[in-house]
């Protein structure tokens, strides 16, 4: 038996083995086996093989390649469906693809999808030919257009399959697989409290009306052990049914602090049998804003304090798997963060239902970033992709706003104003249990479109001074006092391997990026922040440092380096420690502050740690240097700290904990 006979007789076990799992829709991935090639076609020698996720531009586009390969990339693999599924329908779902793709069975076009960020289902029935071998094409390409978002950004447009493809088997009748790319199922929350909880429950169905003859749907609410709680009924009105149900006492979903999930359970029926089902998580929760108290969340005080993140690292750039999202999380939650911005696109559904679990809250976006044309396709774009972000994302607890815009500025190119009333307006319309939000640069009215606003602003990085940051939120906020403001962006490089004991406020455009002025500018903005507030979010940008292609700073060409944590994931930074002492006070943090500064020129120098438990004393080449007690941002500073030349033992203690390290002074 020649190995693509092996091979098949594999894929059609496999195939088995799903389809025995539930009598409702099948699932198969075809993550694995590809064949991939860049442009329309070319010689079986030119063709490599690939599993997905996968991106044709992780090699050339992490290291300030400007010119990496924007262009048409085809990815080929061969499908079989069995003769024993006669009578099923069989769809197509794409997880992500950047940023075209048109998809061809046995060279016959089928659909074509635009949008990098959000997935697309599409029908394949009319194409299939059971139990024969089909070739499956999908021809992606990430070239720059005008016609779809995001036209620029100071990011890389990662082409290829990102996030991974797969079959659905369903019956005649089925809810609907292909709705924007959501599952067909939606979830509003209406007048939540401690006390109470109302859910509308509503699915959408696919099917003839000969089909759907005979045909019901169950919907039901399970608890956090997976036991029934609320059953009912309902009819089927056109290719729609809804209910309405009410809870007495629901256990909230709390953020952080208790990410309580129930599920929600929605079974399509065919004469009493179970032909397709969906769950999705509900986490009951409700949360205002007040111009002048700040965010809260079911009636107390939450502080959003958190981390922007993009989807890019160094192993795999935009292709991550599973693991990836768990353990970037895992950092980002051990530094106390209860909420990301998810910036500047959809993210991948996966990232949120950790997200959901965690309690970790989301700011979703859309790519509308920096610049509007009045390009007609353009327009349309901006709604499709907004509608697919709400509705693929609608069911996520952790989403509490959706995010319209990112620095879109008048005065580049068209005036972006009206399309961002448009937007607004269509996304109180598609969800009205959610609010909007936008990332402002400028002074405009603009900022008074959506329920929410924050800004971008980079005192003490891009000019300016640090201290400025506090002056400009509170002159902001008496000019516009019924507004309700947060802080979406602030940040300034640093580069572990840029290091000095002096301080000076280097060129942000430049190749000199020390560490220790990052850790400074955290410290002096996160000390404005932290007493205001009113301010209903303060996002860090950014988590971890991430390409763009087009940078030419610090040490690496094509690197943005304002990150928390190195691209590869291996260093926290020293301003990582700062905000971990601030915002996780589950577990103590004492850290030695510029200790990977080897080279020290003072004999009389300052040396700083990072406490939450309380005073700390400093030794130094088994000498105390005294006592110090951490100031309001957990901040403890020793002045002239004496040295000897050659090496001296660093030596930090407080509470049970200690850190250490070793300091050269110069000779």
């Amino acid at each position: 038996m020649n190995r693509w006979k092996v091979r098949w007789s594999i894929l059609l076990l496999l195939w088995g083995a799903v389809a025995m799992k539930s009598a409702a829709m099948k699932v198969e991935s075809l993550d694995r086996g590809w064949f991939f090639n860049k442009g329309y076609e070319s010689q079986s020698s030119e063709k490599i093989r690939v599993d997905l996720p996968h991106t044709w531009n992780a090699a050339d586009a992490m290291f300030g390649n400007v010119n990496y390969y924007r262009g048409m990339a085809t990815y080929s693999r061969l499908i079989v469906v069995p003769s024993s599924e006669s009578g099923k329908r069989v769809f197509l779902r794409v997880k992500a693809a950047q940023t075209i793709a048109d998809v061809y069975l046995d060279n016959h076009f089928v659909a074509q999808h635009k949008g990098g960020y959000t997935a697309f289902t599409v029908e394949l029935t009319p194409f299939i030919r059971r139990g024969e071998k089909q070739k499956l094409d999908i021809r992606v390409s990430n070239a720059q257009t005008m016609e779809i978002a995001p036209i620029c950004g100071d990011f890389n447009i990662w082409g290829g399959l990102n996030r991974g493809v797969e079959l659905l088997f369903t019956d005649s009748t089925c809810i609907d697989p292909t709705f924007y790319g959501s599952s067909g199922v939606f979830f509003t929350q209406r007048n939540v409290s401690r006390q109470h909880a109302g859910l509308d429950m509503k699915v959408l169905l696919s099917g003839n009306e000969a089909d759907l003859k005979g045909c019901s749907v169950e919907f039901s609410l399970l608890d956090a052990t997976r036991r029934s709680i609320w059953q009912q009924e309902a009819e089927i009105t056109g290719k729609e049914a809804v209910a309405k149900m009410e809870l007495s006492r629901p256990h909230l979903w709390d953020g952080i602090n208790d990410p309580y999930l129930y599920t929600g359970v929605v079974a399509l029926k065919k004469d009493g049998k179970e032909i397709d089902r969906r769950e999705e998580p509900v986490g009951f929760r409700f949360y205002s804003v007040d111009p002048e108290k700040g965010f809260f969340l079911n009636g107390k005080p939450y502080s959003i304090q958190g981390v922007n993140y993009h989807e890019d690292r160094a192993e795999r750039a935009s292709a991550f798997r599973p693991e990836d999202f768990e353990s970037d999380l895992d950092l980002i939650q051990e530094m106390g963060c209860t909420a990301v911005r998810l910036s500047h696109y959809p993210h991948a559904q996966v990232l949120h239902d950790l997200m959901d679990r965690r309690g970790l809250i989301a700011w979703a976006e859309i790519p509308f970033v920096n610049v509007f044309v009045g390009h007609p396709q353009y327009r349309e774009n901006l709604k499709q992709q907004l509608a697919e972000l709400i509705y693929q994302y609608y069911n996520h607890p952790c989403i509490l706003t959706w995010g319209l815009f990112n620095e879109i500025n008048p005065g580049w190119l068209e005036n972006p104003n009206p399309m961002a009333q448009e937007l607004n307006d269509l996304a109180k319309q598609w969800d009205d249990s959610r609010l909007t939000t936008g990332a402002s640069n400028q002074e405009d009215a603009l900022n008074g479109i959506p329920d929410l606003i924050a800004f971008n602003r980079y005192f003490g990085w891009y000019g300016s001074d640090c201290k400025e940051m506090g002056e400009w939120i509170d002159k902001e906020h008496r000019m516009y006092p019924q507004r309700c403001m947060g802080i979406s962006e602030y940040g300034a490089g640093g580069d572990v391997f840029q290091q000095t004991d002096s301080l000076a406020h280097p060129e942000p455009w430049g190749q000199w990026h020390p560490e220790n002025w990052q850790t400074y500018y955290h410290i002096e903005n996160w000390r404005q922040l932290a007493a205001r507030p009113f301010l209903w979010c303060k996002f860090v940008w950014c988590m971890f440092d991430f390409s763009a292609a087009g940078r030419r700073e610090g040490t690496t060409f094509g690197r943005n380096d304002k990150g928390l944590v190195t691209y590869d994931r291996r260093i926290r930074k020293d301003a990582f420690y700062f905000y971990k002492a601030n915002w996780n006070r589950k577990e103590k943090v004492l850290y030695i502050v510029s200790k990977r500064c080897r080279n020290w020129t003072d004999s009389l120098t300052e040396i700083q740690a990072f406490s939450n438990c309380g005073e700390a004393e400093l030794f130094v080449n088994g000498s105390s240097m005294g006592k110090c007690s951490p100031d309001e941002v957990c901040v403890v500073t020793w002045k002239n700290v004496p040295l000897q030349a050659g090496e001296n033992q660093v030596l930090v203690c407080a509470s049970g904990v200690s850190d250490s390290c070793i300091l050269c002074l110069d000779e």
